[in-house]
């Protein structure tokens, strides 16, 4: 059974998705085609859907981008985003299989300012802490800077490929604005000083990765590697079996973890309630905050506030 979802406006996630059988099927281009193919589906699908977009980077076999749910659509959103980066990605790659696997996606609440940096400066990151470029600005792929952050606006055409240009779904041109977590400007008290904070915590990221891989006598693999590979590479670095997909990120603060814990137990715990009520017949019952498939696919009421 998978986990039950608490969707709700406000929600700030940072999420991924690998690739089946972590087939380089996203590797980057020197024409650039699949950047294109990412900014756009990203772009149609966040503006459906209410969702604002933090940061955004596409590495060869997976996507990582921090969002905030403004409309609690969060699943609408990735549903369409995952579907249609996939359709295209197919067509582009002339690839008949599933673009990506069949795990869960990677989906983890960002609870704390320090956890939005932290998420932030990891998505930033991950051309270098995946090995593949010393800088995560040399990635030859889609990708967010520090100072991309709140003010970098991406206008991205339609591919051609797999859309209709005749269906007005399909805009000619799609435009996103990158914005920023409002409780980081709280925190922070300025979007310079957010700019600072994320970029700090990047090249702390880049000098780990260029340490873990000196002292494994390995080396950064290079643009100009990176743009050789093939769609049909697949990552041979070894799966660590039983690893966690954690739902909440504090960044340290272990006050702010417990007590979303707390409310999760309790979410579950009303739910199991309301559930059994369900089934018994009870189709006055309200099932708490934050439900999400009894309410859009029973259309089951439901608390409007925790």
């Amino acid at each position: 059974m998978s986990k039950r979802r608490q969707v709700y406006a406000g929600k700030i996630t940072g999420n991924s998705r690998r690739t089946t059988c972590r087939f380089h099927l996203f590797t980057p281009d020197a024409e650039g085609v699949m950047a294109q193919i990412f900014w756009y589906c990203l772009a149609v699908s966040a503006n459906e859907h209410d969702i604002a977009v933090y940061a955004a980077t596409l590495l060869s076999t997976h996507p990582h981008y921090s969002t905030g749910d403004r409309s609690g659509r969060l699943p609408k959103f990735k549903q369409m985003f995952h579907r249609i980066l996939a359709m295209c990605t197919k067509r582009f790659r002339n690839w008949d299989e599933s673009v990506f696997n069949r795990s869960a996606p990677g989906e983890h609440e960002l609870l704390t300012p320090q956890a939005m940096v932290n998420d932030l400066a990891y998505t930033i990151a991950n051309g270098a802490t995946s090995g593949a470029v010393r800088r995560s600005a040399d990635w030859p792929g889609a990708k967010t800077l520090a100072t991309d952050i709140g003010t970098l606006v991406v206008r991205v055409e339609r591919p051609p490929y797999w859309f209709n240009p005749k269906n007005p779904k399909w805009p000619k041109v799609a435009e996103l604005k990158l914005e920023v977590p409002e409780l980081l400007l709280e925190h922070y008290g300025s979007l310079e000083a957010v700019h600072v904070a994320v970029a700090e915590r990047v090249a702390e990221l880049e000098e780990e990765a260029a340490r873990e891989l000196a002292s494994e006598g390995r080396s950064f693999q290079g643009v100009r590697r990176v743009l050789r590979g093939k769609p049909t590479d697949r990552s041979r670095t070894p799966i660590v079996s039983g690893q966690r997909n954690p739902e909440f990120a504090a960044g340290g603060d272990k006050v702010a973890l417990r007590a979303a814990i707390a409310l999760r137990r309790a979410f579950d715990a009303a739910y199991d309630d309301a559930l059994a009520k369900w089934r018994d017949g009870d189709r006055d019952v309200v099932f708490p905050f934050g439900t999400w498939w009894m309410r859009v696919h029973h259309r089951a009421r439901c608390a409007t506030s925790r």
